[in-house]
């Protein structure tokens, strides 16, 4: 029987499995796997002198005959093919559960009842969820408005494009193109400017023309983002605006898209 200890460390998880077979007095044995953050699996078997066991345990091995070091080897052997299987079988379900527990990106942007609304600042509404407009519409950035947020609450609204540079080949997939944290629920009710803090300024659509004889339209999707403690905005390069990991966003602050809005525009 095995039983298996987790310990967090800063690189990832060190997982300690315990033999309860007690060999030749030597106490249990423990052996170790180590997933680290990038889902890479280093397993290592090794005996180590476990707790030392009680005073009757011991006179009974004393007294007991002494093992051919051939049932040794063999009881060796078999408790690590074992220990070696058991490893392999925890480290597939560990990184099982870490892809379940990364966040999905909605495949619909236009839900029904969670869908934003955008509109110019000269007033009416940039376009309808799911059209393809001009360019030239989304030149300004937009004011956001979403009918069920919270008033007391605090949003993170994200906008980018997953079709860079060419949708047949996104090299630079996400591009992104507005981040903007800390937005009171208030401001999005009223469709007032949305304040907050500004982590990437707004960048309008700007998708290169198409090779000759194929088309380049691109998507622009917005996520508003419900925050549940301090954005986290570590894997923001202010430097560059591509291949920024959408995905690894929205999971590192909560998964909680409470609504989203996407339109698609050509060169």
């Amino acid at each position: 029987m095995f039983k298996f200890y987790c310990n967090p460390t800063e690189g990832g998880l060190l997982i300690f499995v315990r033999s309860s077979r007690d060999l030749y007095n030597i106490g249990p044995w423990f052996y170790t796997l180590s997933v680290s953050r990038h889902l890479k699996c280093f397993c290592s078997i090794r005996p180590e002198q476990g707790n030392k066991k009680s005073t009757s345990v011991e006179q009974k091995a004393a007294t007991a005959k002494p093992k051919t070091e051939t049932t040794k080897s063999a009881i060796t052997n078999q408790d690590k093919t074992i220990m070696t299987t058991s490893v392999f079988f925890v480290c597939m379900f560990l990184l099982f559960w870490e892809g379940m527990k990364a966040c999905q990106l909605p495949h619909d942007n236009c839900p029904p009842g969670a869908t934003l609304t955008l509109s110019k600042p000269e007033g009416g509404d940039v376009c309808k969820c799911g059209d393809t407009i001009d360019k030239s519409a989304a030149r300004e950035a937009p004011t956001v408005s979403y009918g069920n947020a919270q008033p007391d609450g605090l949003y993170t609204l994200v906008m980018a494009d997953p079709d860079a540079p060419f949708k047949d080949n996104p090299t630079q997939k996400y591009w992104l193109h507005w981040l903007v944290t800390n937005i009171k629920g208030s401001d999005l009710l009223t469709g007032s400017a949305l304040g907050g803090n500004v982590v990437m300024e707004y960048n309008p659509p700007t998708p290169p023309k198409a090779k000759p004889g194929t088309t380049n339209p691109h998507r622009y999707i917005f996520y508003l983002v419900e925050q549940t403690e301090e954005p986290d905005t570590s894997l923001v390069n202010t430097e560059s605006r591509g291949k920024f990991r959408l995905d690894d966003f929205v999971t590192n602050n909560g998964c909680k898209i409470v609504a989203s809005f996407q339109y698609t525009t050509s060169y």
